[in-house]
């Protein structure tokens, strides 16, 4: 597994200083949700004015840019809505192609009124069907992430397998789950293969699944060492994600104080050896001959 961390992190700092301090601090590579506080990356000059440029640096200092996340949604009832919503998706994919960037990711967003989310959910799956060979085209994955009203694991599943093609996947994030009580050894198991990239943001909940504050990676309730443990077991191979909403909670640590722990953290569960799962420890049939 690789780790990265969201730009959401770091809301001040300039695309050079992401990299920098990523490779300083030992990470793999980097998502970005926005820059210098334009969360339309293809409107951002540092990423989208020379792509060639930027592509270069990121090789120069051996981080990857994993991931780049569109605020588009695609559950609205309204077609006017939706066709803007997946102009601007296109958008983004389209920079994450010349970025040479694997993962476009999107929300699901809310029902609406009176919608169902049965019906809201297959509106999307249909989105996604027609999105499905642009991404093909571009070389690029769309990865829908949980959260709102569509916070479960069983959610994401249907979607991904109603679409049922190799350029959409699912972002999971173990914390958003967490408003349903949903833990991770219900949730990684299920969603199995079907995820393209993890998102790890830990923090404490009430007993009715509401969000009390957000703490460092394995200080809370989302049992962050569990959900590496899990990963292994399924053979994960992909990104460990750190996002830390920053821009909008100026209350957290800030990115110079939390990026060295999370690096050091992730890293020592990934290396950690696991415990053997067995009913018995040792051969029960030794042999009974010396060896020669």
């Amino acid at each position: 597994m690789k780790i990265g961390f969201s730009s959401l992190v770091c809301p001040g700092w300039d695309l050079e200083t992401i990299v920098t301090n990523a490779a300083a601090w030992g990470f793999d590579g980097i998502e970005f949700r926005g820059l210098r506080g334009e969360l339309h990356l293809p409107l951002v000059p540092a990423l989208a004015k020379k792509p060639e440029a930027t592509r270069a640096m990121f090789a120069q200092k051996q981080i990857e840019c994993v991931c780049l996340t569109s605020s588009a949604t695609l559950c609205s009832r309204k077609p006017k809505v939706v066709a803007a919503q997946k102009a601007s998706l296109i958008e983004v994919m389209e920079l994450a192609s010349a970025l040479n960037c694997p993962y476009v990711r999107l929300f699901l967003g809310e029902v609406e009124g009176s919608d169902t989310q049965g019906a809201a959910l297959a509106r999307v799956a249909g989105v996604l069907i027609s999105l499905a060979p642009v991404a093909s085209r571009l070389k690029v994955t769309l990865l829908v992430e949980n959260g709102g009203d569509f916070a479960g694991s069983a959610d994401l599943w249907f979607l991904v397998d109603a679409v049922s093609h190799p350029s959409v996947r699912c972002c999971w994030n173990q914390c958003h789950a967490m408003a349903l009580r949903e833990r991770p050894t219900i949730s990684l198991p299920r969603l199995g293969n079907k995820i393209g990239l993890v998102h790890l943001c830990d923090a404490r909940f009430d007993g009715d699944g509401v969000l009390l504050d957000y703490v460092p990676l394995g200080d809370g309730d989302v049992e962050i060492a569990k959900q590496v443990e899990l990963l292994k077991g399924l053979l994960f191979d992909r990104y460990l994600m750190f996002e830390w909403p920053k821009l909008w909670v100026q209350s957290l640590p800030s990115a110079e104080t939390i990026l060295p722990e999370v690096a050091k953290f992730l890293r020592e569960r990934i290396d950690a050896k696991q415990a053997i799962l067995s009913a018995y420890k040792g051969d029960k049939h030794p042999a009974k001959l010396a060896a020669r």
